[in-house]
């Protein structure tokens, strides 16, 4: 019937004009329905670009004003601690927006950021949005760049004012993917439909096709020259329509495909963004088949009468081409389930299907099963609240509740069958599984990553706790610059300052001893060498200097090398050595002392006896007795100064007593007042209560009268002196930083007077043996020195403070006896009976030996002569009779101890009184001074040794 029609040709022809006519009317038809898709296209696009443009917009404008208006609180403005407690709740309060607050000064410097606090003090300034806030002084929106976190992100800058005064900016830095995720990726229109974003110098800041963020749009678009004119228009921030080709790659072949698209401006303040949304024109035409089909239907109907087997024809030909498309996509579909499950099955992370209205699991693959120990029947009973634990069920329930459409990421917890607890990271997006409405989930087990942020967080923590808890000082300091880029607190306490006024300030300002060249020039050596120990001199806020040992070295921060140093206060270590020394010096000038006290008290023992033999062998009114009495008045003169060299030496054999220190004081008065004379006025506050001291009572006499004597020097012209008398309890913390003293209940004496003073250097000389600041004959210098070795033998300390025209007050601390009470003095005794009786006595001093064998014959005693130990043996082993042994305590070839053993293991009931002129510690050494044992020091006295004698054969 066909090829009837062809061959008549009028028919044909007619039959062609028809079909042309059908076939305009038909492209004409379609055409305008295409153009009408577009159109309602373009608008869409333009509601979803406009909704985007006009979030992104009021985010900037709301933080915009939330920044202006923190930027007016003067806390904020000084950067105070109100301030930096201010921006760390608005942080808090927002962190799940913004990733950073930032307060920065006029110059680019960091003040403060939170969360990231080691960012203070960085300098910023050559950023181009910061150089743009200084110039313009109005807020500032930046670029696109990446951090060194490795994201994307966005800073919006306000500035702020003191009065008039620019004083810097407070910012916040925005994820850029959370803002494109919020206003950007919500955009689909159609399945290849996006949305993309472009900054003012054609920097594609959001754009979902690979590789293209980041980029210039010129760049990308070479590919594609029919895009540059919508590009031209987009950066002079215009609006509009645009159609282009796009080349994409189908494997090696480039295929152009046709797409439509809206842009318009997104303005920003200081600047401005264009937003794109584009779709492609096959999505249009698909959309389009099923009016095509309808249109091509009613035209066929038309022909129908005419073309009746050409309509036929036609549409069997479409049925066959239509059952082809149908099948193939069919096929492509079962094609497209396959690889679905396929990749559900496959996946080695938990992945689950869930119903959203009933939350009623409905696939899980065999990860899921593997990970929560459910066999894939048991899953599929669940509901999604059951993999959650109690507290987060009612939570999970309301987050799924509002979740429609978007692809949703957040972190919960999970729970296994056998109830394990993890911690987990889900995406979920939309789906329609088996005729359902559903959502699909990928769940990550994040355990390991949750356990490496609590060890890094921990070590952190630790790494802040060992730099703040330092006794010493730690600083971290820019070479180039000599800035402290961090520090302790024990730096700020070390120095005087405050952490706000100390962050100001460099190492110049610190440093007392060297000069700005020095500095850096250690700096560079220390730079070069790469770590450095000294020693140097720090002021102060207030200006004192301080010792610091200096601990350095250079470590890499950042990328950056930067000079860290430990410091550490040395000021009261050196005071400790300086008073070693002098203590040092004073125990050697002490043992030159009592070295000598043997000879010369022989010597002032045989002078004693010898003129007080003298005295009694001529008559009273002989001219010689005034001789002789000059002779024993500078004997007895030579024999106070030995005594007192044995006192500052601290070897003195004495006899201490339970004593309160109040009645010898009391006692001693009136001897004070005389010697201080009638112009010094004395005056004494005695403590009640006072604790007891062991101490012979005449070393405190002397101990009284030395000060005393000494503060009267001190007022030619009258004056005042105090004495007073206190309980005081030293700590270790008093003990550590002051020598020779032990923690402790002491008794004080302080003993002030109104006089000249003495200047530092004399301070340090005071109690030296032989120093003095009297002329020449006046005085010996062994006062001061006899006082300092009175308190240190009795295990006491003295300490003095002075100034010029300040007067001078000596502190004397005694410790105090625990016993109960003081012993009472003794009654004086009797003077002894004429002596009886045959004395040994053993001395290896000729002249010594016969000058006391005159003084004892004088007392009525018989004497046995021994030059030596040996000699005093043998005349013992001879068994004469022998009532009482007197023997020097140190001799040639054997002391007086191990002679007195060997004679007692013949005559073990014999009395011994030993004697020396040696200081206390060789007496002691020998075993003398014990319990039983008797005593007494040489230079000897009559009286004194006669009752010795009578006590020891008493005894």
């Amino acid at each position: 019937m066909i090829q009837k029609f062809v061959k008549k040709g009028g028919l044909a022809l007619l039959i062609l004009a028809f079909t042309c006519l059908c076939s305009s009317f038909f492209y004409f038809s379609y055409q305008k329905a295409k153009q009408s898709a577009i159109s309602r296209l373009n608008d869409e696009q333009f509601i979803h670009a406009k909704q985007a443009a006009r979030g992104i917009e009021e985010y900037f404008v709301t933080w915009t004003g939330i920044l202006t208006s923190l930027s007016k609180l003067d806390s904020v403005a000084a950067m105070n601690p109100a301030g930096k407690r201010q921006m760390k709740f608005l942080y808090d309060a927002h962190k799940d927006q913004i990733r950073s607050f930032t307060r920065m000064d006029e110059k680019g410097i960091i003040l403060f950021t939170v969360p990231n606090l080691e960012m203070s003090g960085r300098n910023i300034a050559g950023q181009k949005h910061v150089q743009e806030l200084i110039a313009t002084q109005k807020p500032v929106v930046s670029d696109v760049f990446r951090t060194i976190q490795g994201y994307d992100a966005i800073a919006l800058h306000v500035p702020v004012f003191e009065g008039n005064r620019f004083r810097g900016s407070i910012a916040i830095i925005v994820n850029f993917q959370s803002l494109a995720q919020r206003y950007l990726e919500v955009i689909r229109i159609g399945k290849s439909g996006y949305a993309l974003v472009v900054s003012r110098d054609g920097t594609e800041l959001y754009c979902p096709v690979p590789g293209h963020s980041g980029k210039s749009v010129f760049d990308t678009a070479n590919q594609s020259p029919s895009v540059l004119a919508m590009v031209k228009a987009m950066l002079k921030g215009e609006s509009g329509t645009a159609s282009y080709d796009f080349n994409t790659k189908d494997g090696a072949s480039v295929k152009p495909v046709k797409k439509h698209a809206v842009y318009l401006p997104i303005h920003l303040g200081n600047t401005f963004w264009s937003i794109v949304v584009a779709s492609s024109e096959q999505e249009i035409l698909s959309s389009l088949a099923s009016y095509r089909n309808r249109l091509a239907l009613v035209f066929s109907g038309i022909l129908f009468g005419g073309i009746i087997i050409c309509i036929l024809v036609l549409r069997a030909l479409l049925i066959v081409r239509e059952e082809d498309v149908r099948q193939q996509a069919e096929a492509e579909l079962r094609a497209s389930e396959q690889r679905y499950r396929y990749l559900f099955e496959q996946n080695p992370a938990p992945m689950l299907i869930y119903e959203k209205g009933t939350l009623q699991l409905l696939a899980v693959n065999d990860a899921f099963a593997i990970g929560y120990g459910y066999s894939k029947e048991e899953a599929l009973a669940l509901r999604l609240t059951d993999l959650y634990p109690e507290e987060e069920k009612q939570k999970i329930i309301e987050v799924a509740a509002g979740l429609s459409g978007h692809t949703y990421v957040g972190e919960w917890h999970h729970r296994r069958k056998d109830g394990t607890v993890f911690p987990i990271f889900v995406t979920s997006h939309d789906m329609t599984y088996s005729g359902k409405t559903a959502r699909i989930g990928v769940v990550t087990d994040i355990t390991d990553r949750r356990m490496m942020e609590k060890a890094i967080e921990e070590e952190s923590n630790f790494n802040h706790l060992l730099f703040e808890h330092s006794p010493d000082g730690i600083v971290i300091i820019d070479p180039k610059t000599t800035r402290f880029l961090n520090f302790n607190t024990a730096v700020c306490r070390q120095l005087g300052y405050s952490r706000e006024e100390f962050a100001q300030l460099r190492v110049f300002d610190v440093e007392a001893v060297e000069t700005r060249e020095d500095t850096r020039r250690r700096i560079e050596g220390i730079v070069r060498d790469g770590r450095g120990d000294f020693e140097t001199m720090q002021r102060t806020r207030e200006g004192e200097l301080r010792n610091v040992q200096v601990t350095a070295q250079i470590l890499t921060i950042q990328d950056r090398p930067v000079y860290y140093c430990i410091w550490r206060d040395i000021t009261e270590h050196k005071k400790l050595e300086e008073q070693l020394r002098q203590s040092q010096k004073m125990e050697s000038v002490g043992r030159l002392a009592g070295g000598v006290a043997h000879d010369f008290n022989n010597m002032l023992g045989v002078i004693i006896g010898s003129a007080d033999l003298c005295q009694h062998q001529i008559s009273a009114d002989s001219p010689l007795q005034k001789y002789l009495e000059h002779i024993l008045k500078a004997a007895k003169r030579s024999s106070d100064i030995t005594r007192q060299l044995l006192a500052f030496s601290r070897k003195e054999v004495v006899s201490p007593k339970a004593v309160n220190l109040n009645s010898l004081i009391i006692d001693s008065e009136k001897m004070l007042c005389r010697l201080i004379g009638e112009d010094v006025k004395l005056t004494f506050k005695p403590s009640t209560g006072l604790w007891t001291v062991l101490i012979d009572p005449a070393q405190f006499d002397q101990i009284l009268m030395n000060l005393s004597a000494n503060s009267r020097d001190a007022m030619p012209n009258g004056g005042t002196l105090d004495i007073a008398t206190g309980n005081v309890r030293l700590d270790a913390g008093y003990c550590r930083h002051h020598s020779d003293t032990v923690p402790g209940d002491y008794v004080k004496i302080t003993v002030s007077d109104t006089g000249t003073g003495m200047d530092r250097e004399t301070r340090e000389h005071v109690f030296e043996p032989f120093f003095t600041t009297k002329g020449v004959g006046v005085g010996t210098g062994l006062g001061l020195a006899t006082v300092y070795g009175i308190v240190t033998q009795n295990n006491g300390f003295i300490n003095v403070y002075s100034e010029l025209d300040q007067g001078s007050v000596f502190n004397i601390y005694l410790p105090r006896l625990l016993e109960d009470g003081a012993a009472e003095d003794e009654a004086e005794a009797a003077p002894p009976p004429k002596g009886t009786g045959t004395i040994l006595l053993v001395e290896d001093e000729e002249m010594l030996l016969w000058t006391t064998t005159k003084i004892l014959e004088e007392m009525g005693y018989t004497v046995q002569q021994a030059e030596s130990p040996a000699k005093a043996i043998e005349i013992c082993e001879n068994g004469k009779q022998i009532d009482l042994v007197l023997t020097d305590v140190v001799m040639p070839g054997m002391n007086g101890r191990e002679m007195v053993d060997k004679i007692r293991s013949a005559r073990p009931d014999i009395k011994v009184l030993f004697m020396s002129g040696y200081t206390a510690d060789i007496v002691a050494q020998r075993g003398i001074v014990e319990e039983g044992m008797f005593y007494i020091s040489k230079p000897l006295d009559a009286k004194q040794l006669h009752e010795k004698i009578v006590q020891t054969l008493a005894s």
